[in-house]
């Protein structure tokens, strides 16, 4: 299974079913294209919400792969 984790605006939201490269080039397209671009991504915990975060110059965004971290932390118990 595939989970981005969004950090925007203070918020954590995730993204189910896409690799870090894929949101990042969806990410990179938006900024270059010189326009606004809204970002599908879920909110909350439980029972998930539809969101949706605007991406535009000069608004911070943190992308985590969070299926490689956990990888990586099962790895170290080894």
């Amino acid at each position: 299974m595939k989970r981005i984790e969004v950090l925007y605006g203070g918020g954590k939201y995730t993204i189910p079913n896409r690799d870090l490269a894929d949101v990042q080039d969806e990410i990179t397209g938006a900024m270059a294209s010189g326009s606004p671009h809204w970002l599908e991504v879920n909110s909350g915990e439980g029972i998930l919400e539809p969101a949706y975060l605007l991406i535009t110059p000069g608004i911070p965004v943190a992308v985590v792969d969070v299926m490689a971290t956990v990888r990586s932390d099962s790895d170290s118990l080894l």
